[in-house]
């Protein structure tokens, strides 16, 4: 069958940081237990309890027990595929914690590997149920290897193309192929002049690939259309009979049933076609104006998640909207794709996917090993050269001694490459004061907003967290260093992996005499309140608590700040830690102003005591407005005052 396209992941667990976590609700409470459908809500009420199914209280309230059943079968679905558990309702056998997740609950350091490992393995079809079968025909493919592959070569890959060409290529002998068309596309996209236009060219290029591609499935509905409309000639009520709902329901079926609201239109339009015209032309140009659409919104969908699962390999990362390999990592990729790879038969393939140490690695063994080492101790010495006598920093690779195994090995790497990472974000630092850089940071906020990040809305909050950071790079004299500034994760090129743990601030600034604690949020409705009320004032006041020789700065942004967010920071001015009550200062500030901050700091580059005297001008106007609503007014005539005054 042509209609197959493949995805790493699930559209439930959109995510992969969480799955370690629920990977350790299923070992805590369910190892050696029947997978029974009560079991499974009991996993998804555990998943939710613990905080790593994040829901509104009235959402949950609402699910039905056939809901969170399913929710946690999806759930556990992608930790069975990627070999980290066995769990199957229809199986005999209990629930099984293997090896390889055991590896990935035990070894929170070295995530990446395991990842890696699993990855390799992931194959369609597999041995796994419902991995095999009819809808597998003509499917031979290792999706990882096809990826890492294709991105390498191709040096990196946009969302439409993935899209387009990489979760569609079900044969691995096709991988020359599929190049060849991402290069042809490139160069005829590249003649088009004009954002719509080259929009208009990548609508028109999908709906032609998907056309091929889902050829066979698209005359399977229209057979339906045809049968519909015959059944129409002879009994004129037949539409409206069971059996007529009963084909609109299977012409229009997609990913999410043929209950929702987009079939259920485009039943009535298929419907009205066929009594209009009595004539498959017309019911088929409705059928494929539904349907194609659909499967492009799918295959976009399909791209976010498959770009996130990538990146758990530590072979990948994301800029922008492109998904790129690691530079960091490219001996190792390049021995990657020099051995061959194929796909393990259904008597040998649950040994080898649950394995912990299978497939082997290059980083298994000491050769590499030794190589790698000298490659990024090289890398690490002219970084430091650069950068980091400045910053008074130890250059680790001078002072270690002889590996003696593997083991140590592995080790010394992770350090080098931690100390060359931190090199390499303070080089980042120094470059964000530079004109191109601040026009980015202010233009990288329209990307976040209009959501054209590859990854989904998984990685938004990254993104806003990561580029008010560099706001506050470039608005440089930090005290402290810039990997000590954030509490989100980055990759090896510096991109952000996720958010800062909700237990922590976002950002801390600290500089000569003051301290700025920066919380961001993409929420713009009135449950910004709700949401922020709470833990905002609590990381300001802990940093405050911690630093009483220092005046603090509490700075909250997002989108647009809601009125009774102006208002729990005009009225709750202050808060007790340890028995003690202290004044905390909470600015709001939208990211159009925080925009203007960067623009304004372009074109008359402040010092960081500039703009402090800015947050002592908001801070002092609270004790002067009458309400919020008036302070709220009053901050853009602050910093137009303030601007004028530099």
């Amino acid at each position: 069958m042509k209609y197959f396209q493949w995805t790493i992941g699930s559209t439930t667990v959109r995510n992969p940081d969480r799955l370690r976590e629920g990977l350790q609700v299923l070992k805590e409470h369910f190892d050696g237990k029947e997978w029974n459908t009560a079991q499974q809500e009991k996993f998804f009420d555990l998943l939710r309890d613990n905080g790593v199914y994040e829901m509104e209280d009235d959402d949950y309230g609402r699910m039905t027990s056939a809901r969170k059943q399913e929710h946690a079968r999806k759930w556990v679905s992608i930790l069975n595929q990627l070999g980290f558990c066995f769990a199957y309702e229809s199986s005999e056998k209990p629930v099984l914690i293997t090896k390889a997740g055991d590896a990935l609950l035990d070894n929170p350091d070295i995530e990446d590997e395991v990842f890696l490992r699993q990855l390799l393995k992931y194959q369609k079809p597999s041995a796994l149920p419902k991995q095999n079968g009819v809808s597998f025909e003509n499917v031979s493919v290792l999706p990882f290897l096809v990826s890492l592959r294709v991105t390498y070569e191709m040096q990196g890959l946009s969302k439409e193309e993935i899209s387009i060409f990489l979760n569609t290529t079900v044969q691995m002998e096709d991988i020359g192929k599929i190049i060849k068309e991402i290069g042809g596309y490139r160069i005829q996209k590249s003649k088009i002049e004009g954002r719509v236009k080259k929009k208009e060219f990548y609508v028109k290029t999908q709906l032609a690939w998907l056309e091929e591609i889902f050829a066979d499935e698209i005359k399977e509905r229209i057979v339906l259309i045809k049968k519909l409309i015959g059944g129409y000639k002879k009994d004129l009520a037949f539409i409206s009979s069971t059996q007529g709902q009963q084909l609109l329901a299977d012409i229009t079926k997609g990913g999410k049933g043929s209950n929702t609201i987009k079939a259920k239109r485009a039943q009535l339009a298929i419907a009205s076609a066929i009594k209009a015209s009595k004539s498959a032309v017309k019911a088929r140009k409705v059928f494929l104006a539904y349907y194609l659409p659909l499967k492009i919104a799918t295959l976009r969908d399909y791209a976010d998640l498959t770009a996130r699962y990538l990146r758990k390999s530590g072979l990948f990362s994301i800029s922008r909207d492109k998904l790129i390999t690691i530079t960091e990592k490219e001996d190792l990729i390049k021995s990657l794709l020099a051995q061959k790879w194929g796909l393990v038969g259904d008597d040998k393939y649950l040994d080898y996917l649950w394995s912990d140490s299978l497939p082997a690695l290059p980083s298994d063994k000491a050769d590499y090993l030794k190589d790698h080492l000298a490659i990024i101790r090289a890398k690490e010495k002219i970084l430091f050269d650069k950068v980091g006598a400045r910053e008074s920093l130890e250059l680790v690779g001078e002072k270690i001694i002889p590996a003696k195994d593997v083991v140590q090995l592995k080790q010394q790497t992770r350090s080098i490459e931690t100390n060359l990472l931190r090199l390499r974000e303070i080089e980042f630092y120094y470059s964000q004061r530079e004109e191109r850089q601040v026009d980015d940071i202010i233009n990288f906020y329209d990307l976040i907003l209009t959501k054209q990040i590859l990854g989904g809305e998984a990685y938004y909050p990254a993104y806003l967290e990561w580029n008010t950071w560099r706001v506050f790079l470039a608005i440089d004299t930090l005290a402290n260093k810039p990997y000590e500034a954030r509490n989100f994760k980055l990759d090896d090129e510096l991109q952000p992996v996720n958010h800062a743990p909700g237990n922590r601030a976002d950002m801390v600034f600290e500089y000569e005499n003051f301290i700025l604690v920066t919380e961001v949020t993409l929420i713009v409705r009135a449950n910004q309140w709700s949401a922020e009320a709470e833990p905002v004032p609590r990381h300001v006041a802990k940093i405050q608590s911690e630093n009483k020789g220092k005046d603090v700065f509490g700075l909250f942004v997002a989108p647009q700040i809601d009125i009774n967010t102006f208002l729990t920071f005009f009225n709750n001015r202050k808060y007790a830690v340890n028995d003690k009550i202290m004044d905390l200062t909470i600015i709001p500030f939208s990211i159009d102003q925080i925009k203007q901050l960067l623009s304004i700091f372009k074109e008359k580059r402040f010092s960081t005591q500039d703009m402090k005297r800015l947050f002592e001008s908001i801070r002092a106007d609270i004790a002067t407005s009458k309400d919020a609503i008036e302070w709220g007014k009053k901050i853009p005539t602050i910093m137009h005052d303030w601007t004028q005054k530099l």
